[in-house]
C-alpha cells in the first residue's frame, strides 16, 4: 500500500509547463494574458514576450471582469484620466460587450452620462455588435426614440441582426423605416433588410412582395442603396419588385454604381446602361466624380473614360482631397486641374505626396494658404514643406494662432525653433483646457508662463482632468474662485472628490438665510 503523503509535504507539482500550453491552447488569449501567466512566475516567464498573448490589452477586447475590476475600482484608479478619457473608457467598454466590465466602469468613471454621453455608448456597443452591452444599455434607461433611431441605422448597416432584434424589442423604438431598410442594403446585407422589411409596423412586406407602393422616392432610395452595396443579382431582383427603373432614375443609379464598393461594380454600371436611353449616356461628369473618391480611383477613371464618360475638375478634387496620387497624376496629364478649395483641404488632411505633385505639374499653389490650412488641421509635415519649400512665413499670424490654437506640441517646438514669438500664458491656458500637461510644462519651461494663476485651475477644473489640477497645485497654482464651481460643472465626481481631498475652499452661497 502506497504510504500516504506526510503531513506538511509539498504536494507533487502537476502545473507542467507542457500541461500549461495545453490549457493555453483552448483559451482565449487575453484570457491568458490577464489571468493564466499570473498563476506564478513560472508561467509568467513561460509566455512572456509571444506576440499571440500579448501583455497589452485594449478596453475595446473582452477583459476577464476580475481583472477589469482589479484595474478600475481600486479608489483613485480614474484620477489621472481626463473626463474626455473617463468617457472614452465608457464608449470602449460597451464596445467589447463584456457587461459585468461596463457595469464597473459606469460606477468608477465618477460622472453621470449626459445625453450626448449616452448615445455615444449606446453607439460604440452597436458598431460592435454587442448585443448583450445594447440591452444593457437601454436597461439603464439610455438613449430616447432618436437615439435608437440612429443605432438602429448603425446596426442595419453594419450587418447585426441581434443588435437589431433587442432595438426592436425596446418600448421607445421607433420601429422600422425605410431609411433603415436602405442602410442595411448599402452595407451589403439584403437578407437583413428583408428581415426588416418585414418587421414594418405599418405591416410587413415579404421577400417577393412588390415594392411599387414604397412610390419614386422609396424606389430611388432603395435601388441606389442595393447600387451601392449589393451585388447585380440583387439590385435586379429589387428593380424587378418596383416594376423596372423609375423614369430619370438611371442616371443617378449609374453615379452611385461607380462608387460602389462592390467587387461587380463594373457589371452593375453596364447593366444600368442597358436600362438608359442611348442619347443620355456618358454625358453626366457626376460618375466620374463618384469614382473619383475611391481607393481604386484609377482603374476605375481609366474603365469610365474608355467607355466616353466625360470629365471635369471636379474629379481632379475628388482624387487631392483623397490623396490619391496615381488617379491625380492621371487627371492632371489629360489637363485638370483642382480648385483652390481642394488644394486647402487636401493640406488639412495632411496628402502632402499628392500636393507635391500638384507643383511637378505646374499647379498653382498658394504657399501661404496651404500654410494656414495645414495649421489649421494639424498637419505639420505640409507646414514644414509649406514654409521651407514654398517660401510660406512661419511666423504668419493666422499660422501661430492656429498652432497654439491646437496645442500641438511637435508644431509648438518647430515653431519656437524658428524663433516664431508665441503667447506662453495663451499656450499655457489652451493646453490647461484641453488636458494636456506635456504642452503645460513646455510652456512653462520654454516659453516663462506663469503658472500661479487662479484663472488655469479654474481651466483644469471645467476640464475634469486631475491630473493637470495635481500638476498646477505642485508648481504654486492657487485655487480660483470658480474651481470647485467649474469641476461641479464638468459634472466629474472624481475631480470634485480630489478638489475636497486637497482643501480646495466650496463656494460660499450667496443667498440670505
Amino acid at each position: 500500500m502506497a504510504e500516504p503523503h506526510a503531513v506538511g509535504r509539498a504536494p507533487p507539482n502537476i502545473w507542467l509547463p507542457g500541461l500549461v500550453e495545453r490549457f493555453a491552447g483552448y483559451l482565449d488569449p487575453i484570457f491568458v494574458a490577464c489571468t493564466l501567466r499570473l498563476v506564478d512566475k513560472a508561467t509568467a516567464e513561460q509566455f512572456r514576450g509571444r506576440s499571440e498573448y500579448s501583455s497589452t490589452v485594449r478596453l475595446s477586447q473582452p477583459v476577464p471582469p476580475h481583472a477589469f475590476a482589479a484595474r478600475w475600482t481600486p479608489p483613485g484608479a480614474m484620477r489621472d484620466l481626463k473626463l474626455e478619457q473617463r468617457q472614452q473608457l465608457l464608449r470602449l467598454t460597451a464596445a467589447s460587450g463584456v457587461v459585468a466590465n461596463l457595469e464597473v466602469a459606469l460606477a468608477a468613471v465618477g460622472f453621470i452620462p449626459g445625453r450626448l454621453q449616452e448615445m455615444e455608448v449606446l453607439k460604440a456597443g452597436t458598431v460592435s455588435g454587442q448585443a448583450d452591452a445594447v440591452h444593457f444599455i437601454l436597461a439603464r434607461g439610455y438613449g430616447d426614440a432618436d437615439a435608437i433611431c440612429m443605432a438602429l441605422h448603425i446596426a442595419a448597416g453594419a450587418g447585426h441582426q441581434g443588435v437589431c432584434e433587442v432595438l426592436l424589442a425596446d418600448d421607445r423604438s421607433p420601429g422600422v423605416k425605410l431609411g433603415h431598410v436602405a442602410t442595411a442594403l448599402e452595407g451589403g446585407h439584403p437578407g437583413l433588410a428583408d428581415w426588416l422589411l418585414q418587421r414594418r409596423r405599418e405591416g410587413p412586406i415579404g421577400p417577393t412582395d412588390s415594392l411599387e407602393p414604397r412610390g419614386w422616392q422609396g424606389c430611388i432610395r432603395l435601388l441606389s442603396a442595393a447600387a451601392e452595396g449589393c451585388d447585380l443579382p440583387v439590385l435586379q431582383s429589387l428593380t424587378g419588385r418596383f416594376g423596372g427603373v423609375p423614369a430619370g432614375g438611371v442616371g443617378y443609379l449609374l453615379t452611385v454604381a461607380a462608387h460602389s464598393q462592390a467587387a461587380d461594380w463594373r457589371a452593375k454600371v453596364e447593366w444600368l446602361e442597358l436600362q438608359a436611353h442611348p442619347q443620355s449616356l456618358h454625358w453626366d461628369t457626376h460618375v466620374c466624380t463618384m469614382a473619383a473618391g475611391c481607393a481604386d480611383a484609377e482603374d476605375r477613371l481609366v474603365w469610365l473614360l474608355g467607355r466616353g464618360y466625360k470629365i471635369d475638375k471636379a474629379a481632379a478634387n475628388g482624387v487631392l482631397e483623397a490623396g490619391n496620387t496615381a488617379a491625380l497624376e492621371l487627371l492632371l496629364g489629360r489637363g485638370l486641374r483642382p480648385e483652390l478649395r481642394s488644394v486647402m483641404a487636401a493640406a488639412g488632411a495632411g496628402q502632402l505626396e499628392a500636393l507635391m505633385k500638384l507643383r511637378e505639374y505646374g499647379c498653382p499653389v498658394d504657399a501661404a494658404e496651404v500654410a494656414r490650412a495645414a495649421a489649421l488641421g494639424g498637419q505639420l509635415p505640409v507646414l514644414v514643406w509649406a514654409v521651407e519649400e514654398l517660401g510660406a512665413s512661419a511666423q504668419d499670424l493666422a499660422v501661430l494662432n492656429a498652432v497654439i490654437g491646437r496645442c500641438n506640441l511637435e508644431a509648438l517646438r518647430w515653431l519656437r525653433q524658428r524663433g516664431c514669438p508665441l503667447n506662453g500664458a495663451r499656450v499655457a491656458l489652451l493646453a490647461v483646457e484641453g488636458g494636456n500637461q506635456m504642452a503645460l510644462a513646455w510652456a512653462a519651461e520654454e516659453l516663462g508662463a506663469s503658472v500661479r494663476s487662479a484663472d488655469l485651475m479654474d481651466a483644469a477644473a471645467a476640464s475634469g482632468c486631475v491630473e493637470v489640477m495635481a500638476w498646477l497645485r505642485e508648481h504654486g497654482c492657487p485655487w480660483g474662485e470658480g474651481t470647485f464651481g467649474g469641476a461641479a460643472g464638468a459634472g466629474c465626481e472624481a475631480a470634485l472628490e480630489w478638489l475636497v481631498e486637497q482643501g480646495c475652499p466650496m463656494p460660499v452661497s450667496s443667498a440670505v438665510m
